[in-house]
């Protein structure tokens, strides 16, 4: 259905077996069942021509916290109770469960973009003569990874990357929806069967200081820490006066400096730095503490503590920026990804060509009615100024050019 010129996809796997795959609520931990036959096993119905409103979230608040569920609501006309779940006469019945899988496309000028790919957790149906209606609340992988606790032998020396893949791995996530970079050497990696698979991925994070997400097309993404640094360039480049950027918030808060932190190898000694010019500015401001299994030698752990330091000695900006689709717009807001850098330039304000990480990206649009053009959010972190890697003096990944 085209909206504003940008044409949705809204399909659902509505007959997807789950039969041998982990249910919520229904299969043990220690059983038989798997996360598999995603998306292959799919077979996938498009709802688009109901479809009146979608809502996506993904990402996390700021630059120093876990990455959260991505989320969609789904709302459907639902004139003829074909989405009702207790309908036995919908042509759908019974097949309208939870845990069935959804993927939300949009397409723009010739392109196609991924925006959502989850399961549907719930299904609400309301069957008001005058305004029928069904809604599908939806989540990414990170439904089943909060539920799954997997059991995995000591895989030995390995890395971050791949100890995530035999997370990923053991609960049956397809090989074709996964990127993961190497990451760091670690000394050794297993699971017990008591810890989740998302908190055995953000231990695994917290060591790394890494970023473990979902993209729009369903990927299980993991960037080792240096990988939003890699490169200078912009993604996308965004100046209020020519753009539809309608809403443009800042702030400078001394709840983003933290100028000491402690790190502790497993077996280790604590390894501490601090940064005194910060100190004497903000007063110190300890991160806490880390201890991490995930460190081969204390040097390691005193780069770590350097690095938290080196990235969060000085305030920062974040900004949360609001966009409405328009020509000049509608491509970056779609093709926007997690963890990407964009430019932004608010000229009102007087923010100029100032560089920001894109931590959390939302969009809203009503698709049934004539529809509405897109309206996205961006919640941003600033790219910070660190120096270039100095032999002898820079820690382990804690040198950059930045911006």
């Amino acid at each position: 259905m085209a909206t504003m010129g940008i044409t949705y996809t809204v399909e659902v796997a509505w007959g997807g077996s789950l039969e041998g795959l982990f249910r919520i609520d229904v299969s043990t931990i220690d059983g038989t069942d798997v996360i598999g036959g995603w998306p292959a096993d799919a077979a996938f119905e498009d709802v688009t021509e109901d479809c009146q409103l979608l809502m996506l979230t993904r990402g996390r608040s700021d630059d120093l916290g876990q990455l959260m569920a991505g989320t969609a609501t789904v709302q459907l006309r639902d004139q003829a109770g074909k989405y009702n779940p207790v309908n036995t006469s919908s042509s759908l019945s019974p097949n309208v469960k939870p845990m069935r899988a959804i993927r939300i496309k949009a397409a723009y000028d010739g392109a196609t973009y991924n925006l959502f790919y989850g399961f549907l957790l719930s299904i609400h149906s309301q069957s008001d003569p005058n305004y029928p209606q069904t809604t599908l609340e939806c989540a990414d992988l990170f439904a089943w990874l909060s539920q799954r606790k997997p059991t995995i032998s000591a895989l030995g020396s390995t890395t971050t990357g791949a100890a995530i893949k035999a997370i990923l791995d053991e609960i049956g996530w397809p090989g074709s929806l996964r990127s993961l970079d190497d990451g760091d050497s670690i000394p050794d990696f297993s699971a017990d069967g008591s810890t989740s698979s998302i908190e055995l991925i953000n231990q695994l994070l917290e060591a790394e200081m890494g970023v473990f997400y979902i993209d729009g097309a369903g990927v299980a993404t993991f960037d080792g820490r240096d990988a939003r640094y890699a490169s200078t360039a912009s993604s996308s480049t965004i100046t209020g006066a020519a753009n539809t950027l309608i809403r443009w918030d800042s702030s400078n808060d001394i709840s983003t400096v933290f100028n000491a932190a402690t790190v502790t190898r497993t077996g280790g000694a604590a390894q501490s730095a601090t940064d005194t010019d910060s100190i004497n500015a903000f007063g110190r401001r300890d991160m806490g503490d880390t201890t991490t299994p995930y460190l081969n030698t204390d040097a390691e752990a005193l780069s770590r503590a350097r690095l938290r330091v080196t990235r969060f000695k000085d305030p920062k900006t974040p900004a949360s920026a609001g966009f409405m689709s328009a020509a000049s717009t509608t491509p970056d807001l779609l093709a926007r990804e997690l963890n990407e850098r964009v430019t932004i330039t608010e000229t009102f304000g007087g923010t100029s060509a100032k560089q920001y990480f894109i931590e959390q990206i939302n969009h809203v649009t009503e698709v049934g009615g004539g529809g509405s053009r897109l309206q996205t959010d961006w919640l941003l972190s600033e790219v910070p100024a660190i120096g270039p890697f100095i032999i002898n003096v820079t820690g382990i990944g804690e040198g950059y050019i930045g911006a």
